[in-house]
């Protein structure tokens, strides 16, 4: 018996040979662990990052002041639209490189929606409590035009009312949003593409959307005089 045999013999019945052949088997399912579990933080990061970005950019537009004591009517500009977009730099940095790696403009990487909606008091009907649905109409009073795709909130018709566990839709409004005066609705969504197995994993959609009281205007109007492009008055 040659010395070669004798050696694999003896590898084959010592335990540390056992223990490298379990060690090889257990080790992809370890990396594969890890990678998931890396997606999973990354994937929840993305997720209170656009929560972060619809709520911050909400609170900026909400904060629009009348000019001046006449009047209880806030307005906004191109201006103001475009600091509070720019502003998902600094509130969602990782957009960058997510961009950089989908090859596209960050502006394009998530679409950011604006709109005013004010509630209008429907003739001959009375609520009282949470749901007051059935006795406000929603109009879109102006609205943006989303940077991808079409999640921007349209002028007609009227935005209609939905559970508030109803996932974000450009066409509804939660229940409990309804009541006299007007909100703020900013629409943010983002697609998270898993860094590992994107060529066999789906983008995952991520859609947060928030609805503000403006805090010192009954409501806030648009300034389209320059027609800009970046938001419309609605008719």
């Amino acid at each position: 018996m040659s010395a070669r045999q004798i050696s694999l013999r003896h590898f084959a019945a010592s335990r540390d040979a056992a223990s490298v052949i379990e060690f090889a088997l257990v080790l992809p399912v370890l990396i594969l662990l890890m990678l998931a579990g890396l997606q999973l933080v990354l994937y929840v990061n993305a997720t209170r990052k656009v929560e972060y970005v619809a709520a911050s950019i909400g609170q900026m537009i909400s904060e629009a002041a009348p000019p001046s004591n006449a009047t209880t009517v806030a307005s906004v500009n191109a201006t103001d639209l475009g600091f509070s977009h720019d502003s998902t730099l600094v509130l969602f940095p990782y957009i960058m490189s997510d961009a950089a790696q989908k090859n596209i403009a960050w502006s394009q990487d998530i679409s950011i929606d604006y709109a005013s909606v004010q509630f209008k008091a429907i003739d001959g009907t009375s609520c009282s409590g949470y749901d007051q649905s059935a006795c406000y109409s929603a109009s879109v009073v102006w609205t943006s035009g989303s940077t991808t795709g079409a999640d921007y909130r349209p002028c007609a018709p009227n935005q209609i009312a939905a559970d508030d566990t109803a996932p974000p839709s450009p066409t509804t409004l939660p229940r409990s949003v309804f009541g006299p005066g007007s909100i703020i609705a900013v629409d943010v969504v983002f697609n998270f593409v898993p860094t590992f197995g994107a060529k066999f994993l789906p983008p995952i959609k991520i859609a947060k959307s928030v609805f503000l009281q403006p805090r010192y205007a009954s409501l806030i109007t648009y300034d389209g005089t320059k027609k800009d492009g970046i938001a419309s008055p609605c008719p």
